[in-house]
């Protein structure tokens, strides 16, 4: 299995990316990334699975975070903002 590609942006907040993941990984990886995060702290995630916009927040809200922003950042491409 692919390593996801993790970045540190600043002391509370994360990039993580899965673009080239494909449908439905991303949904399924989110449970355990937010589980790595402290409270308070942010994660933005890089995806291009078509799918990920509408089934990633779901599951992070399941889990009390906080999704202020989806954003179209390319043709196919979305960072889904992440709060924990």
């Amino acid at each position: 299995m692919r390593k996801i590609k993790t970045s540190k942006i600043s002391d509370k907040h994360y990039q993580v990316d899965m673009r080239g993941w494909v449908c439905p990984y991303p949904k399924y990886a989110v449970e355990s990334l937010v589980k790595k995060l402290n409270n308070g702290n942010q994660m933005d995630l890089l995806v291009d699975c078509p799918s990920a916009p509408d089934d990633v927040p779901r599951v992070a809200q399941a889990m009390g975070c906080n999704v202020p922003e989806i954003i179209r950042i390319g043709g196919g491409e979305w960072k889904i903002v992440i709060i924990k």
